[in-house]
């Protein structure tokens, strides 16, 4: 995604986990322009990174021997901000510091106004967040199923630049339960839940999945206020999300959007996240296309609104979107795992990678599940 806000499509080469790439312009560019590896034959794949001068790879790529290959790590910052402000490491390769530099102040700039105004205006009403996940049984884990509760610190600082509250624990990035009541109880006093398991699926498969049992009997809130949702909203045609693209470049969209979520009418009423959607209200996944690219070797345009022209809305406590919250309460909600059934906490919040290839002094960044390649 760097690649776009960068404005330097025209020097891609080659791109890996093509298939999964939600970019409108990047799936223009692979139809005619760009070329993608050959991930099954790894003899053209070797020869085709070796034609680059640069290939950008996520720690442990079978490609990271290579003399020509540059690892990157910006998803492990631990704030969304930190991620964002790799634009300038990649720039470097492009001699596009300059832009990089303009491109990072205007995103920052943003970014500190939409946390001052969310502080000030939702300081009172702040609901609870949980990111989650369910992982069934399958030959990976033992065929054993587990529900996990993700507490990275980039999620922690969205949390809290939206006006909202973490459930946390005792400061583990991550923490898998080994049954679905210990998992449940954790998420008693959450109000909104934001699911990333691995598999999409629809509302009352999640709710089954959780051990959810009757959804009309439940006390939960985030529940009966019906908010559930997934970063799911852009995929390509074959599924991939771009969850993991822009919001890495754009950390000021991506807490716009996490504000949407805990204050859905902070601008207005029906604001629309832009990656996120509300699993529970049936809201529809939206599929990104070549034919939605207006000018493919343009440089992206950041999504977020500019925040300093917007007046939110006050929070008002009676507001459905807020059932079961409770007021006047700031600090994060603190959850003993010592009483729960727990298989083991992490202190990482890993997300997989692949690889991408540049030719000298032009790159690109390789973006959680997305390769990328560049060349001159």
């Amino acid at each position: 995604m760097f690649i776009e806000a960068l404005g330097v499509q025209d020097r891609v080469k080659n791109l890996g986990t093509a298939p999964s790439i939600v970019s409108a312009c990047l799936q223009e560019l692979l139809e005619d322009v760009i070329k993608p590896f050959d991930e099954g034959n790894s003899t053209s794949t070797d020869e085709q990174e070796q034609s680059n001068a640069v290939v950008f790879s996520m720690p442990g790529g079978e490609d990271t021997n290579t003399t020509n290959t540059v690892v990157s790590t910006e998803y492990l910052e631990p704030s969304a901000l930190g991620r964002s402000e790799w634009i300038k490491f990649f720039a470097a390769f492009f001699n596009a510091e300059e832009r990089a530099n303009t491109a990072f102040e205007s995103i920052e700039s943003n970014y500190d106004c939409f946390t001052k105004k969310a502080g000030e205006e939702y300081d009172d009403l702040r609901p609870v967040v949980a990111w989650t996940s369910y992982a069934g049984p399958t030959e990976y884990n033992n065929n054993t199923a587990y529900w996990q509760i993700s507490f990275a610190d980039y999620k922690y600082d969205l949390v809290r630049d939206a006006g909202a509250r973490m459930l946390n624990t005792t400061g583990a990035q991550a923490t898998m339960f080994s049954t679905a009541a210990a998992f449940l109880d954790a998420l008693e006093e959450v109000d909104i839940v934001i699911d990333e398991s691995f598999v999409s699926y629809s509302y009352d498969e999640l709710l089954k999945n959780y051990g959810v049992k009757d959804p009309s009997k439940s006390t939960y809130s985030w529940v009966t206020a019906s908010r559930v949702f997934r970063p799911d909203r852009l995929q390509s045609t074959a599924g991939g999300l771009d969850w993991f693209e822009a919001p890495v470049a754009f950390a000021d969209a991506l807490l716009q959007d996490v504000i949407g979520v805990a204050h859905p009418k902070f601008v207005k009423d029906g604001y629309q996240p832009i990656w996120f959607r509300n699993l529970a209200d049936n809201e529809p996944v939206v599929v990104v296309s070549a034919s939605n690219c207006t000018d493919m070797y343009a440089q992206r345009k950041d999504p977020a609104e500019s925040c300093s022209s917007l007046t939110f809305q006050e929070a008002n406590p009676d507001d459905e979107d807020y059932e079961g919250v409770d007021e006047n309460q700031t600090d994060d909600l603190i959850y003993d795992i010592s009483k729960s059934e727990i298989i083991n906490e992490s202190d990482s919040d890993s997300s997989d990678g692949a690889f991408l290839s540049v030719n000298a002094l032009q790159a690109t960044a390789a973006v959680a599940f997305i390769a990328l390649c560049a060349a001159m």
